[in-house]
This record gives C-alpha cells, structure tokens and sequence, in this order.
C-alpha cells in the first residue's frame, strides 16, 4: 500500500500490524486509524445503541481509503505491481511530489530553540 496514511499522511511503515475482526490492518502511528492489508478499507469502531449497557461495539467498513498495490512472491523474489487505476482514493493527495516537498520542506527548517 502506498506509505502515507489517507488521514493525515501519517508514515504507515511505522505503524503496527494488528487483526481486527479477522482482517489483517496497519494502524497509523499518528492516529491509530486502522486500514486493511488487502482492500485498504478504512475501519471503525460503530454502535447501534449509544444508550444499552454494557456498550456493545463493533467493526465496520469506511470503504477503500488507501491505495493498494498487487504483491506477489515467486522463488523467493518479490514483486510490486503498482494501482494505477485512475479512480481518486483519499490516500493519493499524501502520495504526490508536491506534498513530498512540503515534508522535506519542513524537515529542514531550523528549530528554534526556546
């Protein structure tokens, strides 16, 4: 999947792997918002009754909010096929050149001491 979180572009590769509700996520280091492995399905915690004790949550789907990429493994080599469908998912804004040198930018600032 591509490395910057569809939230707030936070770096994936440092987030945690973790199941929930049988599926395989990255969880965000920045937010812990959670992300399939396979679909880049963003999922959520949802309740149906705000006011029923004990509260009973559960695990649903916000829809693909992260690109994801084909791997696949022959002989112990690895290979990526980029998505390059043409539809819009959240996560593309954080993955573009543009907001790269915004990063970079700001990584190279000089911080003030205080």
């Amino acid at each position: 999947m591509d490395t910057r979180c569809y939230h707030a572009g936070g770096p994936l590769q440092y987030g945690d792997i973790e199941e929930f509700n049988g599926l395989l996520c990255i969880v965000c280091p920045w937010h812990k918002y959670k992300i399939t492995l396979a679909e880049g399905e963003g999922l959520y915690q949802a309740v149906d009754d705000p006011t029923a004790k004990p509260l009973r949550t559960y695990w649903r789907s916000k829809g693909v909010k992260q690109r994801i990429h084909k791997v696949t493994e022959v002989n112990g080599d690895v290979y990526v096929t980029l998505n390059n469908s043409s539809e819009a998912i959240e996560s593309d804004v954080y993955q573009t050149e543009e907001y790269r040198a915004l990063v970079y930018k700001r990584q190279s600032r000089p911080r003030s001491k205080e």
